[in-house]
């Protein structure tokens, strides 16, 4: 029979990932006070200076993220018909 893998709740690694950033105690205090391995509690603090325990700012990047393809998109057709433009100028013999 294999072990049941622990999971931790999200508050639970924020309190973690908090306390690992104030700095006042080691890592390896932290993860003995809590009952975690210190590499766990380096995991955590990583996460969570990346905002990955905020649902609301995982939306908000992907939001951002959809955004900026759009605009991209836009800005690509925006070049194209900028160019057939400019080519009906020129055969037209238009200046502006």
């Amino acid at each position: 029979m294999g072990r049941n893998r622990k999971t931790y709740s999200e508050s639970f690694k924020k309190e973690v990932a908090v306390e690992a950033l104030k700095e006042k105690t080691p890592v390896a205090e932290i993860a003995t006070a809590y009952g975690i391995s210190p590499s766990m509690v380096t995991t955590w603090k990583k996460a969570f200076l990346n905002g990955e325990f905020s649902k609301e700012l995982q939306k908000l990047r992907k939001e951002l993220e959809e955004s900026k393809k759009i605009q991209e998109e836009t800005f690509m057709e925006l070049g194209k018909h900028q160019l057939e433009v400019a080519i009906l100028k020129k055969k037209l013999n238009i200046k502006d």
